[in-house]
This record gives structure tokens, sequence and C-alpha cells, in this order.
């Protein structure tokens, strides 16, 4: 059974008065092209949390394919399709619960309304919920997917760089607080995961390349050996994008799979894939959504860097790794992307950060994940790779980062 939503409910178009028919933005069923002789398919890899695997399905203009995947996992049951509002503005006649995908808007409250829409249409306990969009639709869709009937089916489309390559390799489903980013929220395994690459390259050039800063972070403090195939992907966007996609997934699924495996909830070693977070969500909520993840995350990870110098953990090789990693991703001028940033605001936002209690420290510190070497954390006592920073030193390498200049590509 399909759900629509009524005039006026969920953000939504009113419903048609006919029947409604809901289509995909499919390709027709052929390979795309790398490069010479090189045909891209439908593939298939197992992304295991602890010791349950998710199949996450990918390539490039596959949609035909990925849709019989979907619709053969959905039968039998309600289902609930979440999308962005920006992924329906490319006019896909569906009739969807439309969520406008702002900052804002992620809060438990729309997860309410949500919840609300889709009881109130019928939704039972062998629904499926189905997230279209990116990282904010992931989550909100997760959540809602994860308290309606305690637990329903949850399948993410996702269709941003970030969404593809980061966020829905993840059990965290979160909304934010006004205190803070991600304050709330569940684990929850999706059953399937789906992806046309092709659907990325819908997204505005300067979204695409910060939208790949998650695989940056992924590079700097995970797998360093993939920078030189990061650089390469990132040069090719625009002209081998099929190429260039999947390295770059390739590239997030790589680094966390073993890790997720051995640490499903990312309360561990997995605590990792934090890094740049820390400053990177304080400045894309203080934004109000004017920032976005990639960039705020950029951002922060160039923060992380200078502290991790600053307490003498990192060299200056592994900082300038940092500068020559990032430069790609063609940031502003940190004098102008940065100088909207209030010190006694960030200040605050820093003290609600959501790795909090994972360290006994005391007010004013903040943790932290930090590197000694690109892919090598510095842990701490229990060996979480987290390190307690002073916020007025976190402030202090903002102001490096401000004066740095030349190093963006």
């Amino acid at each position: 059974m399909g759900l629509r939503p009524r005039g006026g409910r969920g953000g939504g178009p009113p419903a048609p008065t006919g029947p409604v028919v809901h289509r995909l933005p499919v390709a027709r069923p052929r390979p795309g092209r790398i490069g010479p002789g090189e045909d891209v398919l439908l593939h298939t890899e197992n992304l295991v949390f602890g010791t349950r695997g998710v199949p996450y399905h990918y390539g490039f203009d596959c949609g035909t394919a990925l849709l019989d995947t979907v619709l053969d996992e959905v039968a039998g049951g309600p289902v609930l399709f979440v999308v962005d509002r920006a992924v329906l503005r490319r006019k896909v006649p569906v009739h969807p619960f439309v969520v406008e995908a702002v900052e804002q808007q992620k809060r438990l409250s729309l997860v309410e309304t949500l919840s609300e829409y889709a009881v109130e249409r019928g939704f039972d306990r062998g629904g499926t919920v189905v997230a279209m969009g990116g990282g904010l639709v992931a989550n909100i869709a997760g959540l809602a997917a994860a308290l309606l009937y305690r637990g329903v089916r949850l399948i993410h489309l996702p269709t941003t760089p970030i969404a593809a390559f980061d966020a829905v390799l993840s059990l965290k489903q979160a909304v934010n607080l006004a205190a803070g980013k991600n304050l709330s929220g569940a684990y929850f395994q999706p059953a399937l995961i789906a992806c046309d690459l092709t659907w990325l390259t819908t997204i505005p050039p300067r979204e695409m390349l910060t939208g790949v800063a998650e695989m940056a972070k992924n590079v700097l403090a995970v797998v360093p050996d993939e920078r030189g195939r990061f650089v390469t992907a990132v040069a090719q966007l625009d002209t081998r994008p099929a190429a260039a996609l999947q390295a770059l997934w390739r590239i997030g699924f790589t680094a966390k799979k073993p890790l997720l495996a051995r640490d499903p909830h990312e309360r561990r070693e997995a605590l990792v894939f934090e890094y740049g977070h820390t400053v990177g969500h304080a400045l894309e909520f203080m934004s109000g959504g004017a920032m976005g993840h990639g960039e705020a995350v950029a951002w922060g990870m160039l923060v992380a860097a200078e502290v991790s110098t600053m307490l003498g953990h990192l060299d200056e090789e592994g900082t300038e790794a940092h500068y020559k990693v990032v430069g790609p991703l063609r940031l502003p001028a940190p004098t102008t992307a940065l100088d909207w940033v209030d010190p006694a605001a960030l200040r605050a936002r820093l003290a609600t950060d959501n790795k909090r209690g994972y360290l006994a420290g005391s007010a004013g510190d903040v943790p932290m994940v930090l590197l000694q070497a690109p892919g090598a954390t510095v842990t701490s006592p229990g060996g979480l790779p987290l390190t307690l920073v002073p916020d007025k030193m976190i402030l202090a390498a903002l102001d490096r980062v401000r004066a740095r200049d030349g190093w963006a590509a």
C-alpha cells in the first residue's frame, strides 16, 4: 500500500484525485562507462554491524536494477516514502512525505509529525520506511523507523555524497535539540541500502566538493593509503564522474567496514569517525545550516590538526597533509568563511558536544579526536581515540586556521 500526503500535511503537495503512480527516476537498464573498456554494473557489498549484515547495492546508471531490488524488499506491506524536497524539485513523479532538508527541521517534532502521518494512513508493523535524500532525511526517516511500533523495516536510497559515502554507513539515527546537533536519537539497522551513483551527479558542483569532505576525513584519520585515490577522484568529478564517484564510494566503505564490524555502535575505536566533527558540528549548528555539513567538517579537521600540533602530537608534515587533502575541496578563504564565528557562542556549543561523558574532565574541557599521524589517533588511558582539550586552545587553533593563507586549490 502506498502512502501519500493530504494537502497541507508534512510539506507535501495536495494528493491527486485519481490513481497515484509511484515511479523513481531510473535509467534504462544499461551499464555505465568508467573509461575505455570498463563497464559499470550493479554491485553489492555486505556491510556488517557486529554480526549482522546489511546489503549495500550500488553502481552507476543502474536505477532499474535497484528499483527491482527495492520492490522485492517492500513487497507485501505498506511503504512510507520520505523524500528530500530537493529530490522532488527534479520532477520525480511520486507523492511522498516531503522533508525540507535544513538543519532547523532536524528535530523530534518532525519525527513525530512523520510518525503521526504514517499511522493515520494505515502504516503498520509490516511496513517499510524508505528514505530518499541526503543525510538529514536519512536521520529523520531512520529515527522514525526505529520508533514506529518499536522498529519497522528501513531502506536508505541516498542521493548525496555525504549520505551515500558516510551517513547511511552507520546505525546512528539522530536529530538536533536546542542545545546542539545530534543529541537525541537511537541506533537502528536498515534492511537494505541502494544507490545509483548517477543520482549524485545532480548535486551542484560546490555541494559535491564539500560533500566529499567526509572522505577526506577517512583519508586523514583512517585510511591514509587512499590519499592518492581520493585526490584523483576529486579531480575527475567533472570529467569522469562514474570513476570518481565509485572511487569515493570505495574509500567510504573501505574505511568504515572493518571498524563497524568490531564496534557497531561507534562507542570505542569507531569514534575515530568523529574526527573534525567536534568543531564541525558546532560551526554547522551555529550557522543555522548556512554552512553545509561537509564544509563544516573540513574546517573542523583543520582545527583538529592545529590542536594536535599545539599539543605536540602531530608534526609539521602531518599538519601540511591536512591542508593538501582539504585543499582540492575549494573551500572559501578562511578569513571570509570563519569571520562570523563568535568565540563565546562557539564555546557554548562545544560544551554540549555529543561525545561528552566518555572522559572525565573539568569545565571547559572538550573531548576531541586528535591525530599523532595520518591514520593514527591519540588515545586516552582507557584506549578511546579521544583527548580532552581546553576550549581556549580550540579557539586558538581556529585563529591559526583563519590566519593561514595560500593553501586552497
